[in-house]
């Protein structure tokens, strides 16, 4: 079912239609959650808050553009609400990176190249200025769209596509730079 169809059984009381969305963005937000830098309880309790919102504002909420750019600004705000707006953000940690499954049809020499891959592209990404990394990471390991990170970062479309282009090209530098060594 589609979001849209979903946003309009949930406004119209529909606590399956409520289920199904919780469902589906939950893991997604569990991830960000982390990305954001907040801890377990901090981030459940972010997106526990944010749905029930939703679920008691549903009458007269207001979505204008997606329901997952609304519940991905939703939770970040809630995320930098709780460890204030001036506190550094940390990265996903490396060993939850090693956690996630790559592909269980790889051979190993490939998973371990993807591996190795993945690792040096996050610490070039490390490397990035604070809202660089945020943007390239909600684009590159949330798969969210330029439109969606520029309405939950409440910034330009144009500047999220700057900020992935600067992001690309010096991980590309970096990467010759470091071929250019070995």
């Amino acid at each position: 079912m589609e979001d849209i169809e979903l946003l309009s059984k949930v406004k119209a009381g529909d606590r399956d239609a409520f289920n199904s969305l919780f469902l589906k963005y939950y893991p997604l937000l569990a991830d960000f959650y982390r990305f954001l830098g907040a801890g377990t309880d901090d981030g459940e309790d972010a997106i526990a808050d944010v749905f029930l919102d939703l679920w008691l504002k549903r009458d007269r909420l207001q979505v204008h553009t997606s329901i997952k750019s609304y519940v991905y600004g939703a939770v970040k705000n809630r995320i930098y609400t709780l460890n204030g707006k001036n506190q550094k953000m940390q990265v996903l940690p490396e060993e939850y990176a090693s956690e996630q499954p790559i592909s269980n049809q790889l051979h190993p020499d490939e998973i371990l190249f993807r591996k190795e891959r993945r690792v040096m592209i996050q610490r070039f990404v490390d490397e990035l200025p604070e809202q660089g990394k945020l943007i390239f990471m909600m684009h590159w390991q949330h798969q969210l769209e330029h439109q969606e990170i520029a309405e939950i970062l409440n910034i330009s479309p144009n500047t999220v596509k700057t900020h992935i282009y600067r992001a690309i090209n010096y991980c590309r530098k970096r990467l010759l730079l470091l071929n250019n060594q070995q």
